[in-house]
């Protein structure tokens, strides 16, 4: 009887150990992936290549599971110290121009880390690669293309180009790394006081300029059309004139007088010698042939 009970209690003893046993396993089997994450496993220093998604991931309970963002990230670097956050002086950004002048800018960069490469950028970089890899690379890129601009142009015209330049050269530099840049944002060019004051006086004069140029191309085309008008004008009235012959004149006079109402008096002076109208200007025309004395 007693041998019986000492098999049971060990018996259920061993499920209970069982139990606990599964039970641990599976604390240290099962993961989540979160959402907007990817997943690194990697046992006893040999990193899995293939990555893991997002959600439910079973695992043996002695490999190690790392995840990295794949959301797009912001990065930003100012010129002012007060608005990089602590780590000031890596996030400030001062550069020097072409002309050697030196400019502070801030840039924002969004980018975002390729779900393939995840595994080989812990491998070779670690979870801190934006540290490590994308902020120097930002920097270096900063300096290389503002290097080829000149001052005005950065306060002016260039931003665009300077940022797609800048998206450019991140691209190649962090291409094999997995990490894919989005955009480049050039928010603000910072420069000396007295270089702003200069550039803006040169703008405005060069406005001052066009709008001169302007008036005197408005003036111009005024002046143009009010010729072109009067020798309009003038030929019209050259057409007309040629065209009132006496015939002419005597035909209208004829039609008038037949469009006349009825009882309608009209002085018109004539010629006694035909009876014809005396229309001025028009000696043929009912003046006969006599000579006045």
């Amino acid at each position: 009887m007693g041998t019986a009970n000492r098999v049971g209690n060990s018996a259920v003893g061993l499920v209970v150990i069982a139990i606990a046993g599964a039970i641990v396993l599976a604390m240290f089997s099962v993961r989540f992936v979160n959402v907007g994450e990817v997943g690194v496993l990697h046992t006893f220093g040999v990193v899995d290549p293939i990555p893991k998604p997002e959600g439910l991931l079973l695992k043996t309970p002695w490999a190690s599971l790392e995840t990295l963002s794949v959301r797009t990230q912001q990065l930003t670097m100012s010129s002012r110290s007060e608005d990089s956050g602590p780590s000031a002086t890596d996030q400030t950004v001062r550069t020097l121009t072409s002309e050697g002048l030196t400019v502070g800018l801030d840039i924002t960069t969004l980018f975002r880390l390729e779900f393939s490469k995840a595994p080989d950028l812990f491998q070779k970089v670690g979870p801190n690669y934006v540290e490590i890899v994308v902020r120097p690379a930002i920097r270096d890129a900063i300096r290389d293309v503002v290097g080829g601009f000149v001052a005005e142009a950065l306060y002016t015209t260039a931003r665009t180009e300077v940022s797609e330049k800048i998206e450019d050269q991140l691209g190649d530099l962090l291409a094999d790394r997995g990490v894919v840049i989005e955009s480049v944002l050039l928010r603000d060019v910072d420069l000396p006081q007295q270089i702003t004051d200069a550039i803006e006086r040169k703008i405005a004069a060069e406005q001052s300029i066009q709008e001169r140029v302007f008036r005197v191309q408005e003036a111009t085309e005024e002046a143009n059309r009010r010729v072109e008008e009067a020798t309009g004008i003038a030929k019209a009235n050259n057409l007309i004139n040629a065209s009132l012959t006496a015939a002419v004149l005597q035909d209208k006079y004829i039609q008038a007088l037949a469009q006349m109402e009825s009882g309608s008096v009209v002085y018109v002076p004539t010629n006694p010698e035909n009876g014809l109208p005396v229309i001025l200007g028009t000696p043929g025309v009912g003046a006969g042939t006599g000579t006045s004395k």
